[in-house]
């Protein structure tokens, strides 16, 4: 049996993986044309908009500072969106790319 997208099948213990996988792209250009076009999108669109947001909660969490009205607990909400836009950041960034790099980069 031949898992989808991933062209692991599934092995008696007598069987060696070693050597068995292909990339997707070589397996399945039609497939991995579209997934590769979307992953690439999605990874450009969502580094420029975790950017966006970090940037914007900073200056507004400096601009608000200088003004002194930061109103009490204010400063935790922004904390959170900023962690959370860090850490999509890095998976927009660091990750997607990475995924496409070994969708077509993997051995035969």
């Amino acid at each position: 049996m031949e898992f989808p997208l991933t062209g692991l099948t599934e092995m008696n213990g007598s069987e060696a993986a070693v050597g068995q996988s292909r990339s997707l792209y070589s397996r399945n250009p039609v497939v991995a044309a579209p997934y590769v076009a979307v992953l690439g999108v999605a990874a450009v669109v969502g580094t420029f908009g975790n950017l966006v947001v970090i940037t914007t909660v900073t200056f507004k969490h400096l601009r608000s500072r200088r003004h002194h009205r930061q109103r009490t607990g204010d400063g935790v909400g922004k904390a959170f969106i900023a962690n959370l836009a860090l850490s999509d950041l890095i998976v927009t960034a660091v990750i997607n790319p990475l995924a496409i790099a070994g969708l077509l980069f993997t051995a035969n």
